[in-house]
């Protein structure tokens, strides 16, 4: 695994990039609902092993949440027609000076901002539900939608969802895995997704990788899904690679973590 240093300094020589990975509606794949980006590197060497959950546990996230922001605003600028999401981790779910341009370049772009998802992901906890809330509600008044990424597999909690008001929850692929070939699996998969409509108004599947899985994720009564039977990550698809670039962020060291 990479050092935090090292992936920082790739970060800021533009080797890393997104790839764009359709959302689609299960009865239809021809209906999109958006694009979510996926951090690759422009070698494609390696597979996605990054040390996001060493840039967690540092405490050291937000450099790479606010690169990975703005490269998605580029590309919704330089295109009308596309609806793109990227995810940021939890430790990121606060409203101070750190997203103020953000906040700022998407309110005085309102169209950009109704086509773009900020996905917070569940792998650490946020500075404190208030906080997360009070993010999520500026995004949402920007006109941005908000969604919870791997619902079931972190350390997030039904609380924080039903506080935090997501337009989107989408369950963690896990869920799918273990449905293909365990009844009881399949029978909490589909309690989940009933759970997960009462928390927001979207509700999406990922690890969709088969016909099959499709069938599986539409009986437990999902309507949108993710994975690899809609398209592999993409980034020609969507036009000029959509390259991270920054400076390298000061970083904590194990003490004082």
């Amino acid at each position: 695994m990479q050092s935090i240093k090292d992936f920082y300094r790739e970060l800021a020589e533009g080797h890393l990039m997104l790839a764009f990975q359709p959302v689609v509606w299960l009865p239809d794949s021809s209906r999109v609902l958006y694009h979510e980006g996926l951090l690759r590197h422009v070698d494609a060497q390696g597979g996605d092993v990054y040390p996001l959950a060493l840039l967690e546990k540092h405490q050291v996230m937000r450099e790479l949440d606010r690169s990975v922001v703005l490269c998605v605003i580029d590309s919704l600028q330089r295109d009308e027609r596309l609806r793109l999401g990227c995810n940021i981790s939890a430790q990121s779910a606060i409203i101070d000076p750190f997203w103020y341009p953000i906040v700022q370049q998407l309110r005085d772009f309102p169209g950009v901002a109704a086509r773009l998802v900020i996905e917070i992901t569940e792998s650490a906890t946020p500075p404190s539900i208030e906080a997360a809330s009070e993010f999520v509600l500026c995004l949402r008044e920007l006109g941005c939608r908000v969604a919870i990424d791997d619902f079931g597999a972190g350390l997030g909690t039904l609380e924080f969802i039903r506080q935090t008001r997501p337009d989107i929850v989408k369950i963690d692929k896990g869920y799918i895995q273990r449905a293909r070939s365990e009844l009881n699996s399949a029978q909490t998969l589909s309690h989940l997704v009933q759970l997960c409509k009462t928390l927001a108004p979207c509700v999406i599947i990922e690890g969709v990788e088969t016909a099959t899985d499709q069938g599986l994720a539409t009986a437990c009564g999902g309507e949108w899904g993710q994975g690899y039977l809609f398209g592999r990550p993409q980034v020609d698809r969507l036009g000029r690679r959509c390259r991270l670039a920054q400076r390298v962020p000061q970083l904590c060291t194990p003490d004082q973590a």
